[in-house]
């Protein structure tokens, strides 16, 4: 049994007429008589007789009338005082984002910000686009509240909450002979320039004892993520970028394409991370719930 069902149910009782109900919740008759439908088949027993010019009430829509008038009111009481309790929330939020994990149609949804904004408008949001590094750092140095961002490689003081996942691709020049696959393994990357965000001394440590006796790649570490030097790199130099999907929205497509790569070590889990102070600031807590329900609903392409 659901709120929306009695809602219906009771409107429709009132006006003794689907039509009439339905013009008053704004809504269609098929939505108004399929949640009727939906809630006589769970209770098993009918509640409206239909009659050419509307509908009867039967004698368990009478029963089932007189306690829905008492507490519907109440609970549209309580859902109020909720929401105005949320619009008092004030304070100053700051959040951090790994870079190219946010995109209007891949990764994480820009719009979710703006829904917070709306939500609690007395909380001021802070974000920014960071390096791993900087996420970290931030968090520690109590310059960021939260970040959203791949398990850090240091997670001692760091309270970190799955979120949604994140496909893994190779960014390549257009020409590149690899460009033609339909997906990469490690075994690809012998002998490759191998662009690394932030140096990932773990992820490369990682390709160097998965490759065993192969040749191992040439790994260039960036710290800052400057589009010309990458660009520069990647068609100049035929280097290869490990990057999630959301970059396809920031390198032009006639010249760069993203190649899926298909490995086990690659780590693809996103984490809602802060650190593991005990005391909460109500505009932080409520960030994080936010972020919660609304980014992990599914996981992100």
């Amino acid at each position: 049994m659901e709120l929306t069902q009695l809602r219906y149910f009771l409107q429709v009782y009132r006006t003794g007429n689907i039509c009439g109900a339905a013009a008053q919740l704004n809504v269609t008759q098929q939505a108004v008589s399929k949640q009727i439908q939906k809630l006589e088949n769970e209770l098993g027993v009918e509640l409206f007789v239909r009659q050419a010019r509307g509908v009867q009430a039967t004698p368990y829509a009478e029963l089932l009338a007189s306690k829905v008038q008492d507490f519907l009111p109440e609970l549209d009481a309580l859902a109020y005082n909720i929401q105005r309790r949320d619009r008092e929330i004030t304070g100053v939020v700051r959040l951090g984002i790994q870079c190219w994990q946010m995109g209007t149609k891949q990764g994480l949804r820009y719009g979710v910000l703006e829904d917070f904004r709306r939500a609690y408008p007395k909380v001021h949001l802070i974000w920014e686009n960071s390096t791993p590094k900087r996420c970290v750092e931030g968090l520690l140095q109590q310059e960021l509240d939260i970040a959203v961002m791949l398990m850090p490689e240091d997670t001692k003081e760091l309270e970190l909450t799955p979120l949604c996942t994140a496909s893994w691709y190779m960014l390549m020049a257009k020409d590149n002979p690899l460009a033609e696959r339909d997906v990469l393994s490690l075994e690809d990357l012998e002998g490759q320039r191998l662009i690394l965000a932030n140096n990932e001394a773990k992820t490369r440590s990682e390709i160097i004892r998965a490759l065993e006796d192969r040749e191992k790649p040439v790994f260039i570490g960036v710290e800052d993520f400057i589009f010309d030097l990458l660009a520069q790199q990647i068609e100049g130099e035929g280097a290869l970028m490990l990057t999630t999907q959301t970059s396809v929205g920031m390198f032009n497509p006639e010249r760069f394409v993203l190649v899926p790569m298909k490995s086990s070590i690659w780590r693809t889990q996103l984490y809602l991370t802060r650190t593991s102070k005990l005391v909460r600031m109500p505009a932080e807590q409520a960030l994080y719930q936010f972020l919660l329900e609304r980014w992990s609903e599914k996981p992100q392409q």
